[in-house]
């Protein structure tokens, strides 16, 4: 379930709305569900709603704060172009307070019975109701599902109480209500928020960053493309400097933030593509483009001795001068590092087994190294098609890495995941075939890391997880395990070479291997729909 609260000053506008036929004639039999007791005695019988009832409704909801002649007063906030951020602009009235309840749409819809019990339920949680005399007026509307199909209420209060004083919770009401709809979702059986009980949010893409690229005519945001490109070069970095260095490699432009009054402490960075033809780029810092991006965190994963320090201030001095730093040039990898960074890939999915699925810190770090790995295999192709896959998986993967916080100590990028993200990074030529080892063993530690999720009984997550990346065992089926037998031939290995290939990755999936390739038929066992079910033997979860 998700709350989504909205301040304002004019009742009578919003009991309009919500009576009313909606933006797009969407609202269907607009009623009552919900509310304090004098408000649905009078109005709760209705079945529908008519715009006069909306007025006084609107009254009625009003009356503590007409009666007492409190009028609570907030502040008008506006986005500041120059400074990127939400500014006070003014002070207006916002006795209004405006929640809308959401339900996933595969939730489907719930009798007006349940929306009413999760209706009170959530309203004494907020302090809006109850027997201490602070009770405010409140109704909870239902006028039929969302957009997006997802059923749905509306609560509209007014945040002066019965006894005349304000409703405490103002400027806490967003922390209170995520903890009150977890509540809710566990004691009504509804579908559990993984990310918000495990304190996990992704960064999204701003209305203007849309509106941007939808001018441009262009299917990603500047944001979302960046996110790939720094993702990688952080996973690739074997330091601070050589981070830097690897953002250059990947096309992105970068700057630091220096320690106020200092020019040897760098406390942040931004970001921004490069431009062709003197455009202006739009710059985000790092913690904006991800949370798990921002310096002090990947900080929290490098050795940090005076000598890295030292070294990564001359870089960061040398771009900030303006100059144009760019790590290892791309060259043609010999076949026999592919097959050495996939085995060592293959160790480190057998440790990715043995991680403690309770440790939210390694877990995060874990999910972060493979979105890393799958962003510089997306990266790397040269066809549009299979890059747009393995992005799109690296993102999907990288919304789990998210943590709003991480407290444990620092734990550096395991080995095997910085030397094959580093020869993703420099891979040129025909090496597009052979790298296909490489995405094979990204694929399985997809799979194991749904596996730690499921452990960890963050079942949403896992499917998720397998849902978002399923494209890319269908790209490794089509390419580098495929029922026909021609992807590797085709994109450029021997024949021997590849069933020998094939051979090797449908054992390391635990797959029977026949004469033909990787399973007696040359067909994943899942029937090509995805990863499928995890069959590697886990370890138990500690109780």
């Amino acid at each position: 379930m998700i709350a989504r609260i909205v301040d304002g000053g004019n009742t009578v506008g919003l009991m309009l709305y919500l009576a009313g036929p909606g933006r797009a004639n969407e609202h269907t039999r607009p009623h009552l569900v919900a509310g304090d007791d004098i408000l649905m005695d009078r109005w709760g019988g209705w079945e529908e709603l008519s715009a006069a009832q909306a007025v006084e409704m609107a009254h009625a909801v009003d009356r503590y704060m007409t009666a007492f002649g409190v009028r609570p007063m907030g502040s008008v906030r506006t986005f500041d172009r120059k400074s990127g951020r939400m500014v006070v602009v003014d002070r207006a009235p916002n006795h209004v307070w405006h929640c809308s309840l959401s339900l996933h749409p595969e939730e489907g819809p719930l009798p007006d019975e349940k929306w009413r019990a999760i209706a009170e339920d959530f309203m004494r949680e907020m302090g809006f109701a109850g027997a201490d005399g602070k009770a405010c007026r409140w109704v909870a509307v239902h006028h039929g599902p969302a957009k997006n199909g997802g059923d749905h209420i509306h609560i509209a209060a007014n945040t002066v109480c019965a006894d005349g004083t304000k409703w405490a919770l103002r400027g806490r009401d967003q922390i209170r209500a995520q903890r009150a709809v977890n509540m809710l979702e566990h004691k009504y059986g509804l579908r559990v928020v993984e990310a918000r009980e495990h304190a996990r949010g992704a960064r999204a893409d701003s209305a203007a960053d849309l509106r941007g690229a939808a001018r441009e005519g262009r299917a990603r945001t500047d944001r979302d493309e960046l996110e790939h490109r720094v993702r990688a070069a952080a996973v690739a970095a074997r330091d601070e400097a050589d981070f830097v260095l690897r953002l250059g490699e990947a096309g992105v432009r970068a700057r630091p933030r220096f320690a106020e009054g200092r020019t040897d402490v760098v406390v942040g960075y931004s970001v921004a593509l490069r431009t062709r033809g003197g455009g202006r780029p739009r710059w985000y810092g790092g913690g904006r483009v991800a949370r798990d991006l921002s310096l002090s965190r990947l900080r929290s994963r490098w050795e940090d001795t005076p000598e890295t320090a030292a070294a990564a201030v001359r870089v960061w001095r040398r771009v900030w001068g303006g100059a144009r730093v760019e790590g290892d040039a791309a060259r043609s990898v010999p076949r026999r590092d592919w097959l050495a960074r996939a085995e060592a890939l293959r160790a480190w999915d057998r440790a990715l087994r043995g991680v403690d699925p309770l440790d939210a810190a390694a877990l995060a770090d874990a999910t972060r190294d493979v979105a890393g790995l799958l962003a510089w295999a997306g990266l790397q192709r040269g066809d549009g098609r299979e890059r747009r896959v393995l992005l799109d998986a690296a993102r999907a993967a990288g919304r789990h890495a998210q943590t709003h916080r991480r407290a444990a100590p620092a734990a550096g990028v395991p080995a095997a995941v910085g030397a094959a993200a580093h020869v993703l990074s420099i891979a040129a030529g025909r090496s597009q075939a052979d790298s296909l080892l490489v995405v094979d063993e990204i694929a399985g530690l997809v799979r194991s890391l749904a596996a730690l999720y499921e452990q960890a009984h963050q079942t949403e997550t896992a499917r998720a997880l397998a849902r978002d990346t399923a494209a890319v065992f269908d790209l490794v089926r089509a390419g580098g395990a495929g029922a026909g037998g021609a992807g590797l031939e085709a994109a450029g290995l021997g024949r021997e070479q590849a069933r020998r290939i094939r051979r090797a990755c449908a054992l390391a999936r635990g797959r029977p291997v026949g004469r033909g390739g990787a399973g007696a038929a040359g067909a994943d066992p899942s029937g090509g729909a995805g990863p499928g079910p995890v069959v590697r033997p886990r370890r138990t979860m500690r109780a």
